[in-house]
Order: structure tokens, then sequence, then C-alpha cells
């Protein structure tokens, strides 16, 4: 629903609606009395500026229904400042914010202690949040990005053992290296993508013995590193289960190996975006170190 002078919504109560998505409403303020359909399972609310209140519906709070929805996502309400009382329905399997500036944060009293649904966490521009709620560990997959207070969820990142994918670009003030942040020890994790942070790194480790990726890793994606010259520290010839690779956007890198290093067998997808240094030397036939991802099927390199 897109709409130009909507103040409030008429009550939806007693619809069998099961998606709702509302867009670029900027008279919305709030929502009626008398909450969601039961039988609503998506919702979004994206673009709506000067809204105030979120529909009680979302929330479970003592006989209120609540909707069984399984995804909510709440996008660029700059007006917003609290959730409904309660708690969110045990259904919930998917929840993005991003952009709400002044919304509160997330808290264990907003989750059911034993909610095992809630699978996937996206979270963007959502400076209040200090700290994920340790109930969350049932999470498959987490992306944050843009976010200034990343140094405060890495301690927690760790303890998310059932994590099969993690995307964390764009949050340039995270100061803790990632040799600290407990990768290894996600022996779930499929997906990694990490980018534009630590402007000022050379490497990953200066520790050539250090461990800090899980084996378990079929795709990898590096973008955004400015003063970026080695992937040696990664040691990616021991993920043995690599099978897409990513490298974009990382002018000063040289080298992704160890001068005896082979990328794994495994590996299907080589892609090199705006990597010069890469470029020159990996290039087919011509360059050093094509032999070294010769064997590759599929090798693309783009400026």
């Amino acid at each position: 629903m897109h709409c130009n002078s909507i103040a409030t919504t008429n009550t939806m109560d007693t619809c069998a609606l099961e998606s709702l998505f509302i867009e670029g409403c900027p008279s919305l303020i709030g929502f009626p009395k008398g909450g969601l359909p039961t039988t609503l399972k998506q919702l979004k609310i994206m673009k709506c500026g000067r809204l105030e209140f979120l529909p009680d519906g979302i929330m479970r709070h003592g006989s209120t229904n609540a909707a069984a929805l399984q995804i909510l996502e709440i996008s660029s309400c700059s007006s917003l400042t609290s959730f409904p009382r309660g708690k969110f329905p045990s259904t919930l399997e998917q929840l993005r914010i991003k952009d709400c500036e002044q919304l509160e944060s997330l808290s264990e009293e907003m989750f059911h202690p034993t909610n095992n649904s809630l699978q996937s966490l996206h979270i963007r521009g959502y400076p209040n949040l200090k700290a994920l709620p340790d109930c969350l560990n049932t999470l498959t997959y987490l992306r944050i990005e843009g976010f200034k207070n990343v140094e405060l969820l890495l301690p927690r990142i760790k303890n998310l053992t059932r994590l099969t994918g993690l995307h964390i670009c764009n949050c340039e003030n995270i100061k803790t290296p990632l040799s600290q942040w407990g990768l290894s020890g996600l022996t779930s994790l499929k997906d990694l993508s990490i980018g534009g942070m630590f402007p000022d790194a050379t490497s990953f480790s200066n520790d050539p013995d250090s461990i800090l990726l899980p084996t378990t890793l079929t795709s990898l994606s590096i973008s955004g590193f400015q003063n970026l010259e080695s992937l040696t520290s990664l040691s990616l010839q021991t993920l043995t289960s690599l099978e897409h690779l990513w490298i974009d956007d990382c002018p000063k890198l040289r080298s992704i190996l160890p001068s005896e290093g082979l990328l794994p067998d495994t590996l299907s997808q080589l892609h090199m975006r705006q990597c010069p240094h890469l470029q020159q030397r990996y290039s087919k036939e011509e360059g050093v170190d094509w032999p070294k991802i010769a064997h590759i099927p599929c090798v693309e390199m783009n400026k």
C-alpha cells in the first residue's frame, strides 16, 4: 500500500489478511485500536517518517490477541520511538529493523524465553541497540550493516553457534580485530560476508598461525577494504568446503595465498572486481600466479 495523505488506518482485525506492506505514507501517525488480523503472517512498514505508534497486534500482551507473524520489517520510520507492550509472537521467524534512529532497543523481555522460531535478524541504522538479547541463540542468519554500536555486539556473535549466514558490512568504527571475533568456533557457518571496515588495516592478522575462519565455509565475500594488501592470514587454502569466493573493491590487495599455497579444489567460482593488482597477478595465462587458480571452473575479473 502506497499512500500520501492517510493519517490512520481503518480497523483490520476481522479480515483474513496474511500479508500487509505499507510503504511511503508520510502522513501515517498510528494504527487504530483492535490490532491486526490474527491470520497476518507478514508485515512490512517502510518509509513512514511520521509514524509514532506500531499496531498493538504485533506483540502479545496478557489476553490480547496477537497476529501469528512470521516476518516483521520496520524500515525508515524516523519518528518511531517504541514497540507496543508485550512480547513478539512465538511464531516470529524473521525480524528486520532498518534506519529507525529513535526506536528503543530490543530487550530480553520482548521475547518468549522458549522462543525457538526466530532465525533471521537484519539491523541497520539502529543506534539504540546496544546488545543482542541472550535468547537469540537460535539465529541462523545475522546481517549487520551501517551500525555504529557493532563493537557492543561482537562478543555475542561467537555464542550464535547455529549461524549459517553472517554478513557484517559498512561498520567503519569496528576496532576489534577479526582474529578476536571467534568465527572459527561457528562450526555451522557456511556463508560469510565482511566489508567496509578496518580502513587502515593491511592484513587481518599478524599471527601466521592464527585460525580466523571455520572450515565449514562454502561462500566467502570480502569487499571494501581500501588498504588491505594480503589475505594470507585467512589461510584460504585450508577452507576445504569453499565453493564461492568474491573479492571486491580492495584496490591495494596484492596476494590472496602464501607463496606455496593453492586455493581448495572445491572452489568452483572466483570473482575479483576492482582489485587491479590481483587482476594483473592472476590474469589468464599471463599472470605470474595464474597456475594457482587455473583449476577453478569459473574465474571472473572485472575492473
